[in-house]
């Protein structure tokens, strides 16, 4: 009696009674009440967002809201961003180049990570961006460096304020808090449909989308730089008289600039992964090849749009890095070490305006020489390899896929979207219940009931399989890679370079191969998830590993543990912490690749967002789906927090 009593005290049991319970009941009342819904079906709530829509649509060119607010809006942010694209992207009207021809740009860009870093990343950035060209892709490598500068640009000028006021300000930090939460939460698909409703397809409306996805990363950061700061200089200058101002400028400021380079870093990382995304909503540049790619199977030219968007991405992370470097550098430059800095900043300059001058004057200089485009030929390249691949480990990629999704995806598909819904929102508030406390189980059934109420609740948990799965197979990968990393310096360098490209690519990036590989299925969705999210959690995990004492491992390997029980007993428990963080960062990663992947086949909510900006009778099925990824979403994170804490509670 006594064990049982133990047993029924732990939770993971609790949680397992549940779940068996759960099952045999399902099994019991498979096909009751699932709620499914046709895709051409409406419910009431989806037909009211509908009409709606229609009427935003037929009122914007009448409504005092329009006329004074979002189209001013709209046109402000098309009349900054064009500008920009008229300097590197598209010819201004009447003229045959941009301002700026490629050899123009290329200088430039080398010119100003040299004077923010050093030679070798400059020569590195101005190869990238080169490589561009070379790909054959050179107008919409530029259009997507635009869109991207302009958009960080419009990210720093509101993200910097509010983060510096943030940081300064308890009052306004806990304001702002629940937004910053909130926007890290929603999958970045949810936010177009709306705004292409609003401020129309085009470039001010994915310039919003991605201002909207960045700059909640621009004052995050920024809040924590000036909160991080040292005491002891601070209050110094408080004793001397300093103002507030003159405290924000001359100390907390420049103390706080490492943090604020790495800000800009991350910000720069996010607008430039949104812009790619928002080709869905008419964004030019290098996304919309991906999607071309993604819609035909054009799997050649879909690869080369995105190994340029990986050459961007690295030309961006590594020079906004390298200026992070340099900053962190407090020895001025001296004596002849000065007089070479300036003679090379003299030097690059005269020569960057030569360039530009001949990009202006000379047509080899202003439109990409022909004979250095390579893009049909590396497109077949990546064709014969995929089609090598695909045909030579088709028992792979295909059994796979196959066993997969036969053995754990449509059994977990079968009990959350088959069982009563019911019995499912009762089995999942009851783990949340457990897992997380009473509060964290009653918004789990307010919120699914929520989901029920606006019609898509099949949809829903189709999408909901595919994030746990994918979820726990984050979980596992991150976990074996992590304690990896983290027990060893030679793993960690290793893996270093794997974990920087997989945090630095944009989530578009990885359809495509995976799509070629996997082709159009649900569990393609769960492969890009996974890809997406497994360097965030190795790197938590491997974090979480090298925080625990080393006295606490050399004791457990004194008393005789092998590797495996120091892992286990020792590492793994001492680290818990991490390991829930990197389950809460995978769960919200997953989330928003799974719901990209309705391009891939997952179907679920991300298929009904998709169909919905397509096809305007569907589009209040789409604003719905929306509306459930963000119930989705917030559920799964605070039961994930709730858990946590939970978690810190019972092991202090």
């Amino acid at each position: 009696m006594t064990t049982v009593r133990g047993l029924l005290s732990r939770r993971w049991v609790l949680v397992l009674i549940v779940v068996i319970t759960w099952v045999i009941l399902a099994a019991a009342l498979k096909g009751v009440s699932t709620l499914e819904l046709s895709t051409a079906a409406d419910t009431p709530f989806t037909a009211w967002l509908r009409d709606l829509a229609a009427s935003i649509r037929g009122n914007r060119t009448k409504s005092p809201a329009f006329l004074y607010f979002f189209n001013p809006i709209r046109l402000g942010v098309q009349g900054f961003i064009e500008p920009i694209r008229s300097v590197i992207a598209v010819p201004a009207e009447g003229d045959l180049i941009p301002l700026f021809g490629w050899l123009g740009v290329v200088a430039l860009i080398g010119y100003i990570v040299y004077a923010t870093s050093n030679l070798r990343t400059s020569v590195l950035s101005m190869a990238l961006v080169f490589g561009c060209g070379v790909l054959g892709v050179w107008a919409d490598s530029m259009d997507t460096l635009a869109l991207t500068l302009g958009a960080v640009f419009l990210s720093l000028l509101i993200g910097f304020p509010l983060g510096v006021w943030a940081g300064l300000n308890d009052r306004v930090m806990a304001v702002i808090r629940p937004v910053l939460d909130l926007a890290q939460i929603l999958p970045t698909l949810v936010y177009l449909a709306p705004l292409a409703l609003v401020f129309l397809i085009g470039i001010a409306s994915a310039t919003i989308a991605t201002l909207i996805y960045s700059i909640p990363i621009c004052i995050r950061i920024t809040a924590h730089a000036v909160r991080s700061l040292k005491a002891g200089p601070v209050e110094a200058a408080q004793s001397m008289g300093s103002t507030r101002w003159q405290l924000l400028t001359k100390v907390q400021l420049p103390m706080a600039r490492q943090t604020l380079i790495l800000g800009v870093n991350q910000t720069t990382l996010a607008a430039l992964s949104f812009v790619v995304i928002a080709a869905l909503i008419g964004a030019p540049g290098l996304g919309k090849p991906v999607i071309d790619a993604l819609t035909i199977r054009n799997v050649g030219d879909g690869l080369t749009a995105g190994l340029a968007v990986v050459l961007l991405a690295v030309m961006l992370d590594r020079a906004t890095t390298a200026a992070v470097l340099r900053s962190q550098s407090y020895v001025p430059v001296a004596g002849p070490a000065l007089i070479r800095r300036r003679i090379g900043l003299i030097g690059g300059g005269i020569a960057t305006v030569v360039a530009i001058v001949l990009s202006r004057n000379q047509l080899w200089a202003a439109v990409f020489p022909p004979q250095l485009n390579f893009g049909e030929e590396i497109s077949a390249f990546f064709d014969t390899i995929v089609s090598w691949v695909t045909s030579t480990f088709d028992f792979l990629t295909t059994g796979l896929n196959t066993a997969f999704t036969t053995i754990m995806l449509n059994p977990l598909e079968g009990l959350l979207a088959n069982s009563p819904w019911y019995l499912t929102i009762t089995a999942i508030s009851l783990v949340a219940l457990i897992v997380g406390g009473r509060n964290v189980a009653v918004l789990s059934v307010f919120l699914m009931l929520a989901v029920v109420a606006i019609g898509l609740w099949h949809d829903t948990m189709i999408t909901l399989s595919q994030v746990l799965l994918a979820t726990a197979v984050v979980m596992v990968v991150g976990v074996v890679l992590g304690v990896i990393a983290g027990r060893s310096e030679r793993a960690e360098r290793f893996l270093k370079p794997v974990l920087d490209a997989g945090q630095t690519l944009p989530a578009f990036v990885y359809l495509v191969p995976v799509l070629a590989l996997f082709g159009p299925t649900r569990f393609a969705a769960i492969v890009c998830g996974v890809f997406y999210a497994a360097p965030v959690v190795v790197r938590v995990v491997a974090d979480g590993v090298k925080g625990v004492p080393s006295d606490m491992v050399e004791a457990a390997v004194a008393s005789g543990s092998t590797t495996t029980q120091v892992i286990t007993k020792v590492q793994l428990p001492a680290s818990k912490k991490s390991l829930l963080l990197g389950a809460n960062q995978g769960l919200i990663f997953v989330l928003a690749v799974i719901v990209i992947g309705g391009l891939v086949g997952a179907g679920g909510l991300g298929y009904l967002v998709l169909v919905g900006q397509s096809k305007p009778e569907l589009t209040g099925k789409g604003l719905a789906a929306g509306l459930a990824i963000v119930l989705l979403g917030i559920m799964l994170d605070r039961i994930a927090h709730a858990s946590a804490q939970r978690s810190d509670r019972s092991s202090s």
